[in-house]
């Protein structure tokens, strides 16, 4: 990976607070649970997670699918509710949703097919009793030029990654200071996700909106990312700058991720050991989530919950959930 500038992002206090969100959902009985009169058991989604993103800020979320992304993004947007914890937007809550907006992975469904991209942007506006001037700003900001030859289109005049620009727009037409984008890009050849990214870059530069970026693809992050969180099971198991955690990273589920990434030298050998298997179903392993999948599991790790602390030789804000973190083989 090679280096790429991050922004200076230190405040004072984050725009973003999410504090020991937990959600649980309820797992469908089968017919002999019923007869059996067992009661429901619970999927744990997320799991006492602590987030912070400050303000001009993009932050990565990364993991598998059935990690818990998606659900922290939708607890944060206030489209589900958390079963315990905190979400703060710039000190208070409940969360006002004007200050967040939110870009679906998939562009299609978010868009209305019988529905212009300007009704689209003017929904929110709409709702609120806002000027309707934002529709025209809104499709500007993400280069959909001239405005008024856009304005009055419909999704199928559009290309995939115009169709992701308007979703854009839509999210930024109330002024939101933080947008969470949920997978923005994985719908899109290579050349229109370099341009997606270059786009939510120029809009934090300009606007100084944060992102939450949600995402499988660590090559994502790398690009983009000031700092990366790392989730597995529903909970943060390693966290830290991008280059903390991509290129010095102290946990083996972050290493199995990295290793997993496809290498444009077909000589060249991974210095990180894949994890075993697929991301569990069901109940959370006891102990170390991650340990049932860990090439470097010892019996201690089925005993105990590790706690997020100071990554091994890391730097500050560096942490990891590993009890093992200090004793795994270096990286060439």
């Amino acid at each position: 990976m090679s280096e790429q500038p991050r922004a200076n992002t230190s405040a004072s206090a984050p725009l973003l607070r999410v504090r020991g969100v937990s959600v649980t959902y309820a797992a469908q009985r089968s017919i002999a649970d019923l007869l059996a009169r067992r009661p429901a058991s619970g999927i744990i989604a997320l799991d006492s997670v602590d987030l912070d993103v400050n303000a001009g800020e993009i932050v990565a979320v990364v993991g598998e699918s059935g990690s818990g992304k998606t659900t922290l993004a939708r607890v944060i947007a206030g489209l589900i509710d958390a079963d315990e914890g905190v979400v703060e937007v710039e000190g208070e809550g409940p969360n006002d949703w004007r200050s967040v907006g939110m870009v679906f992975q998939d562009p299609y469904e978010t868009l209305d097919p019988k529905r212009t991209l300007g009704e689209f942007v003017a929904e929110g506006l709409e709702a609120q009793g806002l000027p309707m001037d934002r529709v025209d700003a809104s499709l500007e900001a993400v280069e959909l030029l001239p405005a008024a030859a856009f304005r009055d289109r419909v999704p199928e005049e559009l290309s995939g990654g115009q169709r992701q620009r308007a979703v854009i727009a839509g999210a930024l037409a109330l002024n939101p200071k933080l947008v969470i984008a949920d997978e923005p890009v994985s719908m899109l050849d290579v050349s229109m996700r370099a341009q997606i990214l270059k786009l939510i870059e120029q809009l934090r530069r300009d606007q100084g909106i944060a992102w939450l970026f949600i995402t499988h693809d660590l090559s994502l992050a790398w690009a983009i990312a000031d700092r990366v969180v790392v989730l597995y099971l529903g909970a943060v198991v390693e966290e830290g700058t991008a280059e903390q955690v991509l290129r010095n990273p102290a946990h083996p589920y972050t290493r199995a991720l990295l290793a997993a990434l496809p290498s444009t030298d077909p000589g060249a050998a991974s210095t990180h050991s894949l994890a075993a298997g697929e991301i569990p179903q069901g109940d959370t392993p006891s102990g170390c989530r991650f340990r049932n999948r860990c090439a470097h599991a010892v019996e201690a790790c089925a005993n105990m919950r590790p706690p997020l602390g100071a990554a091994p030789g890391g730097g500050a804000g560096h942490r990891v959930a590993c009890i093992r973190a200090a004793e795994l083989p270096p990286l060439s």
